[in-house]
């Protein structure tokens, strides 16, 4: 079930078509002769009896889970080609061992983990299917479910704490060069693409801001750790028997853990105000989800300045936000005040 498979130079495998008539990814019958389900069949598949027949549904562009129709067992798939071209059998392969360096990094606390690999094939990477709410769902539905929201929340931020905390690499320079060159081109892209054309003062003064901050001892005062690199709030599930998996591990990196922390206040700030709520009610979350990492932390880190450095990341991530054509000009603008003002130290 585990074993990497030997990609071979054949052509790369592409996502499943789609009908038209499917536009609630709802599942769709996939034909009988099919690369991924003949290669499910016969690596993944395990059962006596051969599959009465496959169906799919997406789940983003790139990911699909595939079901067996008689048992009900599923799996992702998730093809780079897509995204990278002639490079998705070395970031298949990249994710694959990212994805097995945080389940070896976490340990056997079935408390906390990331989801399984369970192989390569083609530039596709074949995973364990989570069933469950991600923290975007406990997000949309909060009004329904009181109190269970921030139970989520501080799930998360014990998961983060334990990642970070088993993870630290006293070898390793911190470098804060990397995350200020980011937030410079997201400004620069705002300026160019963005709601910033023609707002030189608004660009001028972000740049000032992130200088200001490049240039601070504290920003380099770190002792890096694994990171999970894209803590969205669709990265989170919650099963239903509890505990919290981890998915989506392609960007994990050795960085600030200020970095995850920031970003995930930012997503979690921008969720709740996309489901109905506004700033306050997001930043009390956010603000639940530093004090659950926080407290879980050993107590010879430095947490008052890990969470003035998550500031910046946060900022950051909320710059990259407002580059999302699907929301309004009004909603991005309002991103980019709120980042000026977390820069505004």
């Amino acid at each position: 079930m585990n074993a990497i498979l030997a990609d071979s130079p054949t052509a790369l495998l592409t996502p499943p078509i789609t009908p038209r008539e499917n536009q609630a990814c709802n599942w769709f019958s996939l034909p009988n002769s099919d690369l991924v389900t003949d290669h499910l069949t016969a690596v993944l598949w395990d059962q006596d009896v051969a599959p009465d027949g496959w169906q799919a549904a997406q789940l983003s562009p790139a990911a699909y889970v595939y079901c067996e129709k008689g048992t009900g067992w599923k799996v992702v798939v998730k093809f780079h080609a897509p995204k990278t071209g002639k490079d998705a059998i070395q970031r298949a392969e990249r994710e694959y061992r990212l994805t097995q360096q945080a389940r070896e990094c976490l340990g056997a606390d079935r408390e906390f983990r990331a989801a399984q690999p369970l192989g390569l094939w083609r530039g596709a990477l074949f995973l364990e299917f989570v069933e469950g709410l991600t923290l975007e769902d406990k997000i949309a539905v909060r009004r329904s479910q009181p109190g269970e929201l921030i139970h989520a929340i501080e799930t998360v931020g014990k998961f983060l704490s334990k990642l970070h905390s088993t993870s630290s690499q006293q070898k390793i320079a911190p470098d804060f060069g990397q995350a200020a060159d980011y937030a410079y081109g997201l400004v620069d892209n705002l300026a160019k693409h963005g709601v910033l054309q023609n707002h030189s003062s608004v660009q001028n003064g972000l740049g000032r801001l992130i200088e200001k901050w490049a240039t601070d001892p504290l920003m380099w005062n770190y002792r890096p750790t694994r990171n999970h690199g894209d803590g969205t709030t669709s990265n989170f599930i919650f099963p239903p028997k509890g505990g919290l998996v981890a998915i989506d591990w392609e960007r994990s990196e050795t960085a600030d853990p200020a970095a995850d922390l920031g970003r995930l206040r930012a997503e979690i700030t921008h969720s709740v105000n996309r489901f109905g709520g506004d700033f306050v009610e997001g930043l009390v979350f956010a603000n639940c989800l530093t004090d659950a990492y926080c407290n879980q932390l050993p107590s010879n880190w430095n947490t008052e300045n890990l969470v003035f450095r998550a500031r910046f990341y946060q900022a950051a991530c909320t710059l990259g936000i407002a580059r999302s054509g699907w929301l309004s000009r009004q909603d991005r603008l309002a991103l980019v005040l709120r980042a000026f003002a977390l820069l505004s130290k």
